[in-house]
């Protein structure tokens, strides 16, 4: 695509559109510098950016930049962990959230941003999934909300650490709308806009496994699979997806298309009496063998459906014991803003209080 917003531009690719139309290569990189800094990191409206441009450089930008469409903050929820829901309102009136949230140990902070406004795959214990999908996000509005949430952080984060962390685990599943997720992960890790360690951007997904070969291809961002159950009847009921991809086409698509040297996250979100037995940790177990993996356990948030609940912590421990018995890293994560609505699974696009 060669006209969209500022914000969507991967750095390489707008310098070399600007090359393509005559701009010298090392006017083309200092211009581009010059500009993402004050609209990245100094956050400048598109405006005031563009009037830094050198005259000879400026028209083909003018042309190849289409207006900025920034996101208004609606909503700041603070939660007691520290953790904040930012929500945002589009151009065309839709909410979308994002959530920051302070590492405990005050080591790093993470923002978890949104891919799309709703979500199509109606997974029934995820909050996001019961208004469907309204529309995917362009790369600019999934850059917006880093920019406004580094503003936000910038201003009261104290001796905390800036963002480092990105998660795409907010609204909408990433791989539904990969072209706009890659080109803005290319914005985000790229040294010349905010360059944040691709190893530091973790792309959350259902298994869609048609878009694996392209995501693995087009970036060097981590992928956390949304497993949940290595039984295709109790994966299907909590991820409608398997239907169409089971379990064992999952694994063949990572055991294929997994580039050598690289891991994969997977997601267990525990469910008292659906998943969390010991018969599903052994078919977990199975289900892992030969992938080099790092398992993260959930106890689930409170969601749509009251049927779906946590297990105890007992038994939360025990699933992971046996996990870790048989060599696997297995880590119990623990909520975080769960008491504004900003956990996994609780991002709604609606305000606090406001009708189901």
């Amino acid at each position: 695509m060669t006209h969209r917003p500022f914000a969507a531009w991967p750095p390489d690719d707008l310098i070399h559109a600007l090359t393509d139309r005559g701009v010298r290569p090392g006017q083309a990189r200092s211009a581009v510098r010059t500009l993402a800094a004050a609209f990245h990191r100094d956050g400048r409206p598109w405006p005031d950016v563009l009037a830094l441009a050198p005259k000879t450089v400026a028209p083909h930008l003018a042309q190849l930049c289409l207006p900025d469409r920034p996101l208004t903050l609606a909503e700041d929820h603070a939660a007691a962990d520290g953790t904040r829901k930012l929500v945002f309102c589009t151009f065309d009136a839709l909410r979308i959230e994002a959530v920051l949230i302070p590492a405990d140990s005050g080591r790093r902070t993470t923002l978890c941003v949104s891919s799309q406004a709703g979500c199509g795959r109606a997974c029934p214990f995820c909050e996001t999934g019961r208004s469907g999908l309204q529309r995917n996000l362009g790369a600019d509005e999934i850059v917006a909300q880093l920019r406004g949430a580094w503003a936000l952080w910038q201003a009261c984060r104290g001796t905390r650490p800036p963002i480092g962390n990105l998660v795409f685990m907010g609204m909408g599943e990433p791989l539904d709308n990969l072209a706009e997720v890659l080109d803005a992960i290319a914005v985000v890790t790229h040294d010349l806009a905010w360059g944040l360690s691709a190893r530091r951007v973790t792309v959350s997904t259902v298994g869609v496994v048609s878009q694996l070969p392209a995501f693995f291809a087009g970036t060097r961002a981590e992928l956390a699979l949304s497993l949940h159950a290595a039984d295709d009847a109790k994966r299907g009921r909590l991820v409608p997806a398997n239907r169409r991809w089971g379990v064992a086409a999952l694994k063949q698509a990572l055991q294929e298309h997994l580039p050598p040297g690289r891991d994969v996250f997977v997601e267990v979100a525990l469910f008292a009496g659906v998943n969390d037995g010991p018969e599903d940790a052994d078919a977990l177990l199975v289900w892992l063998q030969g992938l080099p993996v790092r398992v993260n356990l959930l106890p689930a948030n409170p969601g749509p459906d009251p049927t779906l609940v946590a297990p105890d912590a007992d038994t939360v421990r025990r699933f992971q014991k046996r996990l870790l018995d048989a060599g696997i890293r297995a880590m119990v994560r623990h909520p975080h803003g769960r008491d504004v609505g900003g956990a996994c699974g609780q991002l709604a696009g609606k305000r606090l209080g406001d009708p189901a």
